[in-house]
């Protein structure tokens, strides 16, 4: 989990468990596993009730005036925060019909998803970072399409939609639908209703209605999930690079992450030699779920702290270079020097922060591709990114330089890199064609 959703994790048990004391830490008290077994080592010196008192069972589990007053604060300072695009898709993986491996494979795409539930990421990087081939991630993907709400995971607008038509199963246009989406979306923006008419055979008056049809479509189907603006995205760096002993340190940051304590009262309760059984089970079964958590965060902080020094380990130019330092890094590779499975990685580096002398940056961002030079070393993609993008920069604007030249340029230093795999890294930098940058 990320640290939002720890916290709401953490806020459902303080409002569901009447065992749960309090959230704060607290120096130099006992955890609740010390705290549990000592109790269970004491024998009764004393009856701590009073029978008279003992009114009934709803009365004895129900929490004090003083107990119920901080659990209102708690829960008022730390409002639970609506569903994410990413859990809600994840929590519908059970129902598509993957084997263990595809599951996994469809956590980690649904974590390259933007916004508005368009896939975003590498096929070429994540073919290299998993092993799958890009066929296998492209049919997972399909499946994820069919997940509520549909079209989440497309690549183009058109199979977003298209993933849309199943909602019309008692359309007769459904076909049609399809036909115009596949072939003609450029044709329906430009309004060339004429050429659409004419290739198809449809009707006008049936081409009226499908474009009814399509215009009902979600072309943005993640957005629903999207509501906080930029000013209510809150970042808390779980991890800190500390520089000690010549190298770079790993240190987890879990002061937003405490234990949670246990009630008195209840532990109170268990010595109680009136102690109906049942009443015995309810409140040891509360008391191991607080244990279970707490468990689950020591487990959590360990497997985080492991993960980020196995990537800062490979990663020690980054902390005196910055970007230049990056090494290609897979999550394969940190996964077998951790001695785990590549998707434990995937997970665990995917919405943790790090706080850096460069900066704050996400934990996934450590990795990167590689693409071989001159020597047949591997370097990140990162660097022939920088390059093209300083190369555009610096180019003369009235005789821009097309996608090849680029190429040849980067080739004289030492990146053999194919005219198409330029193309792509500038559309993902967002910047336009040859013609269109042209000035003058």
């Amino acid at each position: 989990m990320d640290f939002q959703q720890i916290r709401d994790r953490i806020n459902q048990e303080f409002r569901d468990n009447p065992a749960v004391n309090d959230i704060e830490n607290s120096a130099g008290e006992q955890t609740i596993s010390e705290i549990s077994r000592r109790n269970e080592a004491e024998e009764l010196q004393e009856d701590p009730w009073n029978q008279d008192g003992y009114e009934d069972e709803e009365s004895a589990f129900a929490p004090d005036e003083e107990t119920l007053e901080r659990r209102r604060h708690f829960l008022d300072s730390h409002a639970k925060t609506a569903e994410s695009l990413e859990e809600h898709l994840r929590a519908q993986i059970g129902f598509l019909d993957l084997d263990r491996v595809d599951e996994e494979l469809a956590e980690l795409l649904i974590g390259w998803l933007d916004s508005d539930g368009r896939f975003k990421g590498s096929f070429a990087d994540l073919v290299m970072v998993t092993g799958a081939s890009e066929e296998s991630l492209r049919k997972i993907l399909s499946e994820i399409m069919k997940l509520d709400p549909p079209g989440c995971g497309a690549t183009t607008l058109e199979e977003c939609l298209l993933a849309q038509l199943d909602s019309l199963e008692d359309s007769p246009y459904k076909n049609d639908v399809a036909l115009v989406i596949a072939n003609y979306l450029q044709d329906l923006a430009a309004r060339d209703y004429a050429k659409i008419v004419k290739e198809t055979g449809i009707s006008e008056e049936r081409l009226e209605d499908i474009i009814g049809i399509i215009r009902s479509l979600e072309p943005h189907p993640g957005r629903a999930y999207s509501s906080k603006t930029d000013n209510e995205v809150y970042i808390y760096p779980e991890i800190k690079a500390v520089h000690s002993s010549g190298r770079w340190i790993a240190k987890v940051d879990e002061r937003y992450l405490p234990q949670i304590k246990i009630s008195p009262r209840y532990l109170q309760m268990l010595k109680n030699p009136n102690l109906k059984p049942d009443e015995k089970n309810y409140i040891q079964e509360k008391i191991h779920s607080i244990e279970a958590i707490n468990e689950a965060l020591n487990r959590r902080g360990n497997t985080i702290q492991s993960i980020a020094q196995a990537i800062f380990d490979e990663q020690q130019e980054f902390f005196e270079k910055g970007l230049e330092g990056l090494k290609p890094m897979t999550m394969k590779a940190i996964a077998d020097k951790v001695g785990v499975h590549q998707s434990t990685v995937s997970r665990t580096v995917r919405g943790k922060y790090v706080k850096t002398p460069k900066g704050t940056v996400e934990l996934k961002s450590f990795f990167s591709a590689g693409i071989a030079n001159a020597e047949g070393e591997q370097v990140a993609k990162d660097d022939v990114v920088r390059r093209i993008l300083k190369i555009v920069q610096e180019e003369d604007k009235t005789s821009p330089l097309s996608d090849e030249t680029i190429a040849e340029m980067l080739k004289a230093q030492g990146f053999d890199v194919a005219r198409r795999t330029i193309a792509k890294y500038r559309m993902n930098l967002g910047i336009e064609s040859t013609r269109k940058r042209k000035v003058g």
